[in-house]
């Protein structure tokens, strides 16, 4: 799962600094909706495939924003634990 996650991060990082955006979607998000089916059906992915996500690529029809983040002190802690 490592492999895949360091793969797609590489890839939506390039995906943005060549001027598009996209959004990662898993496939596997519950067993119940089973939605990586859905989306193998519409890609005609074979059946002896699994879609773990997806990543669709495109340009953005607005300015993404991005959401504030906590000051550094509130997320990075040293030689111990604050939970």
């Amino acid at each position: 799962m490592q492999d895949y996650s360091a793969a797609i991060e590489n890839m939506l990082l390039t995906i943005v600094a060549l001027g598009y955006q996209s959004c990662w979607y898993e496939g596997h998000i519950t067993d119940e909706d089973r939605i990586c089916d859905k989306i193998a059906a519409i890609l005609s992915v074979p059946e002896n495939y699994d879609v773990v996500c997806i990543l669709p690529v495109g340009e953005a029809e607005s300015e993404p924003s991005i959401p504030k983040k906590k000051g550094f002190e509130e997320r990075a802690w040293f030689n111990t634990f604050k939970g």
